[in-house]
């Protein structure tokens, strides 16, 4: 993992007081990130492998709340787990990439907030998977404390614009590659032209 990545995946999660890195509790497979004054909230980057990230977050208990896996690609991250924990149990809850891609969608400021804009939708979904996806969003979301959800929905928004705009400037670039090449055939075409007319003044 080079700084840039980590520091992508650190932005991710600096939602309200920024993570500052701990050399102290940092080592050669994981880095540590700590808040300003606060000994228990840390932030945890552990290399599990030469591709992947695993990202511990814990509150102002030392209690880890989030578990999150990353796939470090040339690009940015990419995230492929993401797991909360329940609020009146010590479990973790698993979230799916469709039921991420409805908090991104729907996500507001309160729970109960996303919670109502779900349930008003529901009924009017006719696609049984679709309408699964929703259910077991909603069941989830409510297990989890205000505090986490408020969390998981602006660290989530934060990835998903950051590769929505990644993705735009690849296309953009791709697209102006695209723009430049005809430029430079029609500079060839052009010069074989004068040589040519060159030849037959001559």
């Amino acid at each position: 993992m080079n700084k840039r990545q980590e520091q992508q995946i650190v932005d991710y999660y600096s939602t309200t007081d920024r993570y500052i890195r701990s050399d102290r509790y940092s080592d050669s497979n994981q880095t540590v990130f700590t808040k300003e004054n606060d000994r228990y909230q840390w932030l945890v980057l552990e290399q599990k492998s030469q591709h992947d990230v695993e990202v511990r977050q814990t509150d102002s208990h030392g209690t880890i709340t989030t578990r999150d896996n990353y796939e470090l690609t040339r690009n940015i991250p990419k995230c492929v787990g993401v797991e909360r924990l329940c609020k009146d149990a010590n479990m973790q809850i698993p979230f799916t990439a469709d039921e991420i891609n409805l908090i991104y969608q729907f996500g507001e400021q309160s729970k109960a907030e996303t919670c109502a804009h779900l349930s008003a939708i529901l009924p009017q979904i006719k696609d049984n998977d679709t309408k699964q996806i929703v259910c077991s969003t909603l069941k989830k979301l409510n297990v989890l404390s205000e505090e986490t959800y408020a969390e998981l929905t602006a660290t989530t928004k934060r990835r998903k614009l950051t590769e929505r705009d990644h993705s735009i400037k690849v296309r953009l670039s791709k697209v102006e590659k695209q723009l430049k090449e005809p430029t430079i055939t029609e500079g060839k075409q052009n010069r074989i032209g004068r040589k040519g007319k060159a030849g037959m003044e001559l």
